[in-house]
Formats: C-alpha cells, sequence, structure tokens
C-alpha cells in the first residue's frame, strides 16, 4: 500500500470519526476544507453534510444524501458511508433498507466488521430472529472489545443494547447501555451517550413506570444531545421530560417545558415525540378545564394513518373522557366500551411505549365506565394483567379516581378524568336521565309495549328493561304511570296527548 493511499485512508477514518460522533461545529470545520465544488460529489463531505442534517433535525435529509453516498462510493468510503447509514434506517423503521443495506458489506474496512455485526443484531431483532439476533450480539460484543477505537467499542455496545431492548432482554438492554453511556461519556461522544440515555429512559418509563429514574435519564440525555449540539436528540429529550411530566401532573414542569420547545422548534420530529407531546397538551387542556379545546387537538392526533392500535385506543380513551365532561354521555359511554374491545389482547411483537399506552388507554376507560353506572364492566376491565397489584380498582368510583393514592406516573391522567367528572357535574341534568334513556321515556306515553320500544330503538328487550328500571329510579318513581306524570313536569315529554303507537 503507498504511503498516499495510507494517508487517504487516515484523513478518511478521522472524517468519519467527526461524523459519527455529531458534533456540529467539527462537521463545519471539516467540511470548511474541503472545496466548495468537492461537496456535492465527494463521498466524506456527503457524509459530513448528512450528519450535519441529521443533528440539525432533518433525518429525512441525512439518510437521502447517505443513500447517495453509498450508491456513488466505493473501498472505504462506501463502508464508512455505510455504517452512518443502516443506523438511521433503523432508527426510521425503515428495516428492510437497512437489511438490504447491510448486505453491502464487506472486508474492507476490518475495524467496522464488529459495528456492522451488531447491526445486524439489531436488525434480526426487530424482524423477530432473536436467537440470531443474540449470537450475533455475542460475537459483536467479543470483536468489539478487542478494537483499539473506542469510538467503534462504544458503537458496538450501544447496538448491543438496542438490540437486547427489542429482544425484550431488558436486563440485558440496561447493562449494555448504561455501559455505553459511561463510555460515551467518557471519551466526551456526547451524541453517542445521549442515545445510549435514551434507551435507559424508555425502560424506565415505560416498563419500570419509575418516574424519578425516567426523568434522570431523560434530563441526561438532554445534557449530552445539548453538548453534543444535536437539536434533534435535545427535542426528543425535553419531549421525554415533557411526558413525565404531563403524566405525572406537574403542572409548572409541564408549562416550563412546553415554553422551551416553543423557543426552538424544529421542523421534523420523530413520530413518537409529536405523539407524547401532543398528549401532553390534551392533559393540560383538560386540567385547565378547557375540553373543546383538547378535542380539537385529540381529533386531529387521532385521524394520523401512522398511530398504532394501543395509541389510537388511548386517544379514544381521553376523547371518551372529553365526552363524560360535556355530558355526551351515551357516546363516552361507547368510546369506553370500544377501548375495553380495542386493549383486550397485546400483540407478541408490540412496543414497550405500545404495552404502556394501551395499559393507560384501558385504565382511564375503565374509569369512564364505573362514572358512567358500569361498574362491573370497569372492575372486570382492571384485572391483574392490567394491574397485578389492583392499585385501581380500589380508588375508582362514580365520583372520580383519588389522586392522592394513584401511583405518581398516572396522576396526569387522573386529573383530567376528574375535571371531566367535575364538568359533568355542572352539565349533568337535574333528571340525571342519559340521552338514551329521555329517548325511551318519551316512548312511554304512547302506550308500546318495552318489545315494540326496543324494536322501534333498535335495541334488545333486556336493554329496554334496564333503561326503564335506570329512569324509575333517576325519576324516584315506581311505574310508567308516575314516569310519564314526572315527565311532564320536568318538560320531558310533549302533554298535547297527540301520540303514536310504537310499532
Amino acid at each position: 500500500m503507498s504511503v498516499s493511499h495510507r494517508l487517504a485512508e487516515l484523513e478518511l477514518e478521522r472524517f468519519y470519526a467527526i461524523a459519527a460522533e455529531g458534533r456540529g461545529e467539527e462537521i463545519d470545520a471539516a467540511l470548511a476544507r474541503i472545496p466548495a465544488a468537492a461537496r456535492m460529489r465527494d463521498p466524506i463531505a456527503i457524509g459530513l453534510r448528512a450528519m450535519r442534517a441529521v443533528t440539525g433535525g432533518d433525518t429525512a435529509s441525512g439518510v437521502a444524501l447517505l443513500k447517495r453516498g453509498v450508491a456513488h462510493a466505493t473501498g472505504p468510503a462506501k463502508q464508512y458511508l455505510l455504517e452512518l447509514l443502516v443506523p438511521l434506517l433503523i432508527n426510521a423503521h425503515q428495516i428492510d433498507e437497512a437489511r438490504d443495506a447491510l448486505l453491502l458489506a464487506d472486508d474492507t474496512v476490518p475495524e467496522l466488521r464488529p459495528a456492522f455485526e451488531a447491526l445486524h443484531a439489531v436488525v434480526a431483532a426487530r424482524t423477530g430472529s432473536d436467537a440470531d439476533s443474540a449470537r450475533r450480539a455475542r460475537e459483536a460484543l467479543d470483536a468489539g472489545r478487542a478494537l483499539d477505537n473506542p469510538l467503534l467499542v462504544g458503537r458496538v455496545l450501544q447496538r448491543t443494547a438496542l438490540a437486547a431492548f427489542y429482544r425484550q432482554d431488558y436486563d440485558e438492554a440496561q447493562d449494555r447501555a448504561l455501559e455505553s453511556a459511561r463510555w460515551h461519556e467518557r471519551i466526551e461522544s456526547y451524541r453517542a451517550a445521549a442515545m445510549s440515555y435514551s434507551i435507559l429512559y424508555i425502560i424506565a418509563h415505560d416498563m419500570l413506570a419509575d418516574g424519578d429514574l425516567a426523568r434522570f435519564h431523560a434530563r441526561r440525555m438532554t445534557m449530552n444531545a445539548h453538548l453534543a449540539a444535536d437539536r434533534s436528540l435535545e427535542h426528543w429529550g425535553i419531549v421525554a421530560q415533557l411526558d413525565i411530566a404531563a403524566e405525572s401532573g406537574d403542572v409548572r414542569r409541564v408549562g416550563s417545558l412546553r415554553t422551551r420547545l416553543a423557543a426552538d422548534p424544529l421542523n421534523e420530529q420523530y413520530y413518537r415525540e409529536r405523539f407524547a407531546s401532543t398528549v401532553s397538551e390534551v392533559l393540560s387542556r383538560g386540567w385547565e378545564g378547557d375540553f373543546d379545546a383538547a378535542r380539537v387537538v385529540l381529533t386531529a392526533l387521532r385521524g394520523s394513518e401512522t398511530l398504532s392500535l394501543p395509541e389510537r385506543a388511548l386517544c379514544d380513551a381521553l376523547l371518551a373522557v372529553v365526552a363524560l365532561a360535556t355530558w355526551h354521555t351515551d357516546l363516552a359511554r361507547r368510546m369506553a366500551r370500544r377501548v375495553l374491545s380495542q386493549t383486550a389482547t397485546r400483540s407478541e411483537a408490540e412496543p414497550l411505549f405500545d404495552t404502556r399506552r394501551r395499559q393507560v388507554g384501558r385504565i382511564v376507560a375503565a374509569a369512564v365506565c364505573i362514572v358512567l353506572g358500569d361498574t362491573v364492566r370497569g372492575q372486570r376491565a382492571l384485572s391483574r394483567v392490567v394491574d397485578p397489584n389492583q392499585v385501581y380498582a380500589p380508588i375508582i368510583g362514580q365520583h372520580g379516581i383519588d389522586e392522592e393514592r394513584a401511583p405518581h406516573m398516572m396522576r396526569g391522567y387522573v386529573r383530567f378524568v376528574n375535571q371531566a367528572v367535575a364538568a359533568a357535574e355542572r352539565m349533568r341534568p337535574q333528571h340525571g336521565l342519559t340521552s338514551a334513556e329521555l329517548r325511551v321515556l318519551k316512548a312511554l306515553p304512547d302506550g308500546a309495549t318495552l318489545g315494540a320500544i326496543a324494536a322501534e330503538l333498535g335495541k334488545s328487550r333486556k336493554t329496554i328493561e334496564r333503561q326503564v328500571g335506570s329512569i324509575y329510579a333517576k325519576l324516584h318513581v315506581t311505574n310508567r304511570t308516575q314516569a310519564i306524570k314526572r315527565a311532564r313536569v320536568l318538560g320531558l315529554a310533549d302533554d298535547s296527548g297527540d301520540r303514536k303507537t310504537v310499532t
């Protein structure tokens, strides 16, 4: 190998390290050394420009640049660009493209092999090949620890942590992620440290439901991203803190974090960030009693085609609470029952954050049922699968949820429900009848049998019997004649005497 060729490789390795670490100032300085005319076609310039876009919050442009660079590069440059591209494809859930890109990896740069093997482990885990993923991760870790390159050692640690996370081996994921975070902080590779803390945050938040630990990891993620000048990751860390503040009902912290996000908005957010920040806005609107605004925001979020089933269920549960607040009790009851159906089973491949969304949605929907008097259904929904320690069943009643006895990470949702119950009490008609019960009451003076009323209203006789019993109880009467008289006194029935028989 000629001296000039070795120098070229050393230059390539140095520029790769700058791109991989993602420090904005260093990237800009490196780009300034490349002639402007060459920046459009030089592979390493393309890699630097791509990572500059990513750290600035424009991941899509970064991926597009790296794809173009890979397509036109050869030799070591192609391998370094692939090593930068594949993690971005995985983060964007483009798993098939990531797998195809890994097929282009070879032994041109032997030092990259453990990093590529770790990426294979992540892709295998994402596609359900857990045994293959675990094997590849072990091989990558053994080879990676032997490298005399701290940056690549850290990248292997981080990827084996991510592979373990997707295999749902959360103990292994925590150990590797914590090792990776500390390793990267020690070598001042702050962007990679922030990404490792993001794994730790998700485990603490979505599996352990440990607000203090989740907050610690979210703050470390934010701090390291700030040191790396990676606006996208810093934004994600702030949204993670916002999610915790909203779920715990910390009004002051929610306001502060929302102001911070508004002061430095990104053109692009990861989808999960948008969902979390939107739900936090819905909760804060509800705390203020502005359920009309909450409904508008929720309806827009619910219309997104990218929502998973548990996320749709959480939206529907919150919409059921909004319907309760505005005394649309039939709608609230229907939506709550739909949520209980949506959340009845868990997919084996369900991500950790979806499991939490599903559980929260089910608890909120069960609370709506209980508040509306459908106590048996609501209590049955709070099984030990959802509530293993039976925390919620004893603290939910027709007047809401006991906030002080609720888990810390659920108090924001509890306050949302309780504000809705208070709003419903103010809007509740004096007679307390639901709209469905009013329709039955107005049919009683026509003299039709309960079977005929059921047929006319498209319901079962059993449902009509139950609703009639509820009408009598709420109007404090014991028979149809008394109910009709009471309805006229309250202005709930036509007094003209011109009735049509229900058939």
